[in-house]
């Protein structure tokens, strides 16, 4: 309940109790003519009736906060036990979760295991070829290394004999000119 539905119960009461004390004022009023002792027990009277009056006003205030009290605690409940439910279904799921993936754990690290050994493996075998090639590279760098020096030397040798074919060229020209002069002057001749 809200607090505006509080406090018109509140009200409602309070103008009952009103008209009550009104009454009760007027019923003493009327009844002025009364001996003293009458006037002394209609006082207790009153004042009783006072008390009685703001006990029923305690009452009625006590009443409207317990069903309030009620209405809050049946809410909270509620509420609670459906977030109880909720929390409870959702740690549910999450404990099916993690117990599914503790199932599929071990498949996992098996798994991992093969794997881990398959790329051992292969690291090796890499390892082992790439020592190969570490040593059929230095050798082939050897080899590029003579053959080099072998290229110098044939280049040098090309040159020099680049340099004797020039020089076997002149000489067989100039042995041609000697032999073809004296041939040529012989035809002529004849």
């Amino acid at each position: 309940m809200g607090r505006p539905e509080k406090e018109k119960k509140e009200a409602d009461i309070q103008t009952q109790c009103k008209t009550w004390r009104n009454k009760q004022f007027w019923e003493k009023h009327r009844s002025t003519r009364k001996t003293p002792s009458q006037l002394s027990t209609i006082t207790k009277e009153a004042q009783q009736m006072e008390m009685l009056e703001e006990l029923s006003i305690k009452l009625q205030s006590m009443k409207y906060e317990r069903i309030q009290l009620r209405a809050i605690l049946a809410s909270y409940t509620k509420k609670n036990l459906n977030n109880r439910l909720n929390s409870f279904e959702m740690m549910r799921k999450d404990h099916e979760r993690v117990m599914s993936d503790l199932q599929k754990l071990p498949l996992e690290i098996s798994d991992s295991m093969n794997k881990c050994n398959q790329l051992i493996e292969e690291n090796e075998s890499y390892s082992y070829l790439h020592s190969l090639i570490l040593r059929d590279l230095t050798q082939v760098k050897k080899h590029v290394h003579v053959l080099r020096l072998e290229k110098r030397k044939l280049w040098e040798e090309q040159i020099a004999l680049q340099g004797t074919c020039e020089e076997v060229k002149k000489l067989f020209k100039e042995v041609q000119e000697k032999i073809c002069e004296p041939c040529a002057e012989e035809h002529q001749v004849s």
